[in-house]
């Protein structure tokens, strides 16, 4: 009975994953084809590239998770029937985590143009993010080491990027200032997501006692963000 809940309960986590991806190029689609290709604004453009990195990365992830070693999803759930399909989790995790951090260093390149107004500002703020993710993704990190890496500057991000989105909203006005607000909060909730789900197994043992919640909070908070920021973006567009 137990096995039977735990797997439903991981079909419905695939689910969920499965809507974030798709939501990433959705989002991608239509910030390239229906923004972009109709205003030429570098910013639409970014934006696109952002989240189709996005959306590769969290599908290598996916893969890694769920069928090269679910134990680094679920702990101790392989042992109620989760079979492990793929033989290594390391290729999947290091190329997820490398576009994942590119795409962060796209964006955080974006805001440093907006803020500062010189390219020497994009290259200051996208740098950080491309070390972390090519030593994610090249260097030959344990498990330990990989997390502390991640769990030190992910949640930074989490604070900075919409931050600097806030500022933007403080030194602009009328809808300019909403579509900044709305973006540094869909920011700030979708990065969240990203800290809950990176801190899954803490959570799990600790706070919910199991795997259900995290695990649905997740993807939750992330497609709420995505929403806010497709909101603050549609707003932006009107200004």
């Amino acid at each position: 009975m137990l096995q039977t809940i735990d797997m439903a309960i991981r079909e419905v986590h695939i689910g969920l994953w499965f809507l974030v991806v798709g939501y990433y190029f959705f989002l991608f689609l239509f910030l390239l084809f229906f923004r972009w290709r109709n205003t030429r604004n570098p910013f639409q453009l970014a934006m696109a590239l952002f989240f189709l990195l996005l959306a590769i990365g969290r599908c290598f992830y996916f893969v890694g998770d769920f069928y090269a070693d679910p134990s680094s999803l679920y702990g101790n759930l392989p042992s109620l029937g989760v079979t492990q399909l793929l033989p290594d989790l390391t290729p999947w995790l290091s190329a997820g985590a490398f576009f994942q951090w590119m795409a962060l260093a796209i964006l955080s390149a974006t805001a440093g143009f907006m803020i500062i107004g010189k390219r020497w500002g994009e290259i200051l703020f996208a740098v950080p993010a491309v070390i972390i993710g090519v030593v994610l993704a090249v260097f030959p990190l344990d498990a330990a080491t990989r997390q502390i890496i991640s769990g030190t500057a992910g949640p930074i991000y989490a604070l900075f990027i919409p931050l600097l989105f806030w500022y933007l909203a403080y030194h602009s006005g009328g809808v300019l200032r909403r579509s900044n607000f709305v973006l540094g909060l869909g920011f700030f909730v979708l990065f969240a997501g990203r800290v809950v789900h990176a801190g899954r197994h803490w959570l799990a043992a600790t706070v919910f006692g199991s795997y259900t919640i995290p695990g649905v909070l997740a993807p939750g908070l992330i497609v709420i963000g995505l929403i806010l920021i497709a909101i603050g973006n549609e707003w932006g567009q009107a200004a």
